[in-house]
């Protein structure tokens, strides 16, 4: 059975987004095509490391990119691609033989990436496309903190990354209304 190829309808409509996951779609193809061939150790090896390094390069540019268009489940989506290095070195180190690391290529190559970009990345798609629907759907994923103004009875939720921001690089953020910086509630 081999991988699913790239279509257009997998698009985050990020140019720079989606050549990046062609570039993966085609590196897992070229893995997964050597669970079934003759290929040595170091030839795995090789394409380990190539997957490796493009799918960690991939992962910054996507989390900077979901950061411009203020993606709400940020953290989470982080969650899963440092998930997936973790698993993925954890993997490469626990095999034993060629073919151990053959059946492991197979495993990275289609159970993490693609299904992350085919489901996980899909979800930033419908965030672009319809801000109103990632709201309800994703708001269940965003950790927000209680910050309070002068207004009465006027509570900010705000979002993991503000409230670090706020927190560890003493940022400063202020209620349109009352024009008065927010305060951690307690």
């Amino acid at each position: 059975m081999l991988l699913p190829k790239w279509e257009e309808s997998y698009s985050v409509d990020n140019e720079m987004i989606d050549t990046q996951h062609k570039k993966l779609f085609d590196l897992a193809q070229k893995a997964y095509l050597m669970v079934n061939h003759s290929v040595s150790k170091d030839e795995i090896k090789e394409v380990l490391k190539e997957f490796f390094e493009y799918m960690r390069d991939h992962f910054r540019d996507e989390e900077n990119y979901m950061i411009s268009i203020g993606y709400p489940a940020l953290d989470e989506h982080k969650k899963h691609h440092r998930q997936i290095i973790i698993d993925f070195s954890k993997c490469v180190k626990e095999v034993h033989s060629a073919n151990d690391l053959k059946e492991k290529i197979g495993v990275i190559a289609k159970e993490w990436l693609l299904q992350h970009i085919l489901k996980e990345d899909m979800l930033i798609r419908k965030y672009c496309k319809d801000r109103t629907f990632a709201e309800k759907h994703l708001s269940a994923y965003v950790e927000k903190y209680p910050y309070t103004c002068s207004c009465k009875n006027k509570i900010h939720e705000v979002p993991l990354e503000i409230h670090t921001k706020i927190q560890h690089e003493n940022a400063k953020y202020i209620c349109r209304f009352c024009k008065q910086i927010l305060r951690l509630k307690h």
